[in-house]
């Protein structure tokens, strides 16, 4: 057997392990990254957006975006450029980690300035703020300590009063006419839901006009109902208007305490 040979038949018969070994690299990468993942994307789901938020806020698609970006693309990287044989082999692990733990911590940044931050009632309607949506000069101007900084753990329910001061009225109104800042965007307007929940009850509509609305997820209002644990008629409802998708906000009918937010049609 001549010397090409013999080098032809031993780089053949080496190839299945350096597959199993790209694979296997590639497995690893991939539970790491599931582990790590999990964590994160469970804390995201259950802190800064429950549901029903993640889908009004519009941020299906960055959180998906971020899901395939530190779980799927670094191992797929990995199974492409592993190979025992690689003198700097190492190096470019090192680097995979280091530009994933990178998209990793820009992709949480997104993530921060789009989750919701208040759900504030304004007028006859709510509307859910996400912390990108306050100025933070506006933020710095609130008059209550509790509402001076951004929440983290979850939109924090609020009402918003429009102002006495014409000249900081007119201000508001101008800015939403050019398309900025609306009412709801003016932390220092804040006060306490608690405080005014008897007015959100008097601006509510009944639940027979919810259903009219949504006659294909009756259903869906039905169970949001049971899981209030009150009849239905003790449940009133008023309009969300958020990011992507408006919803419904389902209301203690008596006192105006918010139910829950539901995910169909207001309007």
């Amino acid at each position: 057997m001549s010397e090409e040979t013999l080098n032809g038949f031993t780089a053949e018969a080496s190839r299945p392990a350096r597959a199993m070994s790209r694979w296997k690299a590639s497995a690893i990468h991939l539970s790491i990254s599931l582990s790590i993942g999990t964590v994160v994307l469970l804390s995201m789901l259950l802190v800064w957006f429950p549901q029903p938020y993640l889908q009004a806020a519009g941020a299906v698609h960055l959180f998906l975006v971020l899901l395939g970006v530190d779980v799927v693309l670094g191992p797929m990287i990995t199974l492409i450029i592993f190979n025992t044989k690689k003198k700097h082999l190492k190096l470019d692990l090192a680097v995979i980690g280091a530009v994933q733990v990178a998209a990793l911590v820009y992709g949480l940044n997104v993530m921060v300035q789009a989750r919701p931050a208040y759900v504030v009632f304004v007028v006859d309607r709510f509307e859910l703020v996400l912390a990108s949506d306050i100025a933070p000069e506006e933020l710095a101007k609130a008059s209550a300590t509790e509402f001076a900084h951004l929440p983290i753990a979850g939109p924090k329910l609020v009402w918003a009063d429009m102002p006495s001061d014409p000249k900081e009225r007119e201000r508001i109104l101008f800015s939403a006419v050019d398309g900025g800042a609306d009412l709801e965007d003016f932390p220092q307007h804040y006060v306490r839901y608690e405080d005014r929940r008897a007015r959100a009850r008097d601006k509510a509509q009944p639940l027979a006009k919810l259903k009219e609305l949504n006659p294909a997820k009756s259903a869906l209002i039905d169970a949001a109902v049971k899981a209030s644990g009150l009849a239905e008629s003790q449940i009133a409802w008023l309009p969300m208007r958020a990011k992507k998708e408006d919803m419904a906000v389902l209301l203690n009918a008596n006192t105006g305490d918010v139910l829950s937010v539901v995910p169909v049609a207001p309007w």
